[in-house]
């Protein structure tokens, strides 16, 4: 009896210490393709889909048509987007000024952001128009500002002639402040947005006039430049809550979304913003067929928004005004003329510089909404 206790004994010790030496081991899911998995649930009026951040799923520097969708979901449906960071998350706290310089030059004509997608939506063909609503934005933890050598990058930012060294920083982002430190006695406010939020690229884009070309060799378009699919915008009012209204060139609408910032100035005079990335970015897409745009449109709580791009300034400004002007002939809540819209656009519209470094320029006029009163 003593030596069954004793047999006993000893194998509960042995598999005791079998059963610890495996608690200690990491658990190993078993392996499958994120670029395939899904990860939708029902809810009330559509589905609810998670489109995780990978090498699959991201692209760098490009806008494909020929790029597999990575999700397939309904009009109204609901997705959640993570984000890299730029260059395929390359650009991490301590990533020198060198290191910038080799991402720059490894990815020649191509943007510098990272950019997850496409998202076909079932029904979206040519000429509709993709309503984009932006339900919640929740960035990752740090952040980064910088600026190349403009003694290599002479055209590469506002003043880069007059930074010769360039200039990198890195940031934490406390989002439970909604706040970054940028040295000590300067703190900035986060306002997170995506300077991507596209829809596949427009087959009638024009030639580059400044700048390296618009495609390369395997007809990928260049994030770099923005344009009417509302690529590389960097319109700092496309906040949580607001809604983007985008012309739809290619079948299925074909979503990226990417280069995100946390926080920006209009201009983005160095190069770039606070640039990060996103934990998550909550978007619902509607296909509209009740609607025909040539350039994006964007509505919050308090404006309409209408934006216009191009190599010049002026031309961007005029562009983003005629717009202006036909959204304000076309509303339904006060008829009005040509002439009225152009005459209240002068008085009301708040037309702002976008951004000058993206090749293209950017301006965008904002009408406010307390202007209609109820009769």
């Amino acid at each position: 009896m003593k030596r069954i206790v004793a047999l006993t004994t000893v194998l509960a010790l042995v598999l005791g210490a079998g059963l610890y030496a495996v608690a200690q081991q990491p658990y190993q899911l078993t392996p499958m393709d994120e670029a395939k998995r899904d990860r939708a649930v029902s809810v009330a009026g559509g589905r609810y889909h998670v489109l995780p951040a990978t090498l699959e799923t991201t692209q760098w520097g490009w806008l494909d048509p020929k790029e597999k969708p990575k999700l397939a979901i309904n009009s109204g449906d609901t997705v959640a987007v993570e984000t890299m960071m730029h260059a395929h998350n390359a650009i991490q706290p301590g990533t020198t000024m060198d290191d910038l310089v080799k991402l720059r030059l490894a990815n020649p004509g191509g943007g510098p952001h990272s950019v997850t997608g496409p998202i076909y939506v079932n029904g979206a063909e040519p000429g509709d128009v993709m309503e984009v609503r932006i339900k919640k934005i929740v960035p990752k933890a740090f952040g980064t500002n910088f600026h190349l050598p403009g003694k290599q990058f002479p055209a590469v930012g506002l003043l880069a002639p007059e930074f010769p060294d360039g200039f990198v920083r890195y940031f934490y982002l406390d989002w439970e402040k909604r706040q970054a430190e940028f040295k000590p006695g300067v703190v900035i406010d986060l306002q997170p947005f995506p300077g991507i939020l596209a829809v596949g690229v427009d087959p009638n884009e024009p030639a580059a006039k400044a700048g390296p070309a618009i495609k390369d060799a395997k007809g990928r378009t260049s994030t770099l430049r923005p344009w009417k699919n509302s690529s590389n915008m960097d319109l700092n009012e496309l906040q949580e809550g607001t809604t983007l209204f985008v012309p739809i060139f290619l079948k299925g609408g074909l979503i990226w979304v990417g280069d995100a910032h946390c926080r920006q100035g209009n201009g983005e005079v160095n190069l770039t913003g606070l640039e990060c990335a996103f934990r998550e970015i909550v978007i619902q897409p509607i296909v509209r067929k009740d609607m025909k745009l040539e350039w994006p449109r964007m509505e919050n709580t308090t404006h309409w928004v209408m934006m216009g791009f191009d190599e010049s300034l002026d031309e961007a400004m005029k562009i983003a005004t005629r717009e202006t002007v036909k959204f304000l002939t076309e509303q339904k809540m006060v008829p009005m003329s040509r002439d009225e819209a152009y005459a209240l656009t002068s008085m009301v519209g708040d037309c702002r510089v976008t951004q000058v470094v993206d090749i293209r320029k950017g301006i965008h006029c904002m009408i406010p909404k307390s202007i209609f009163v109820k009769k």
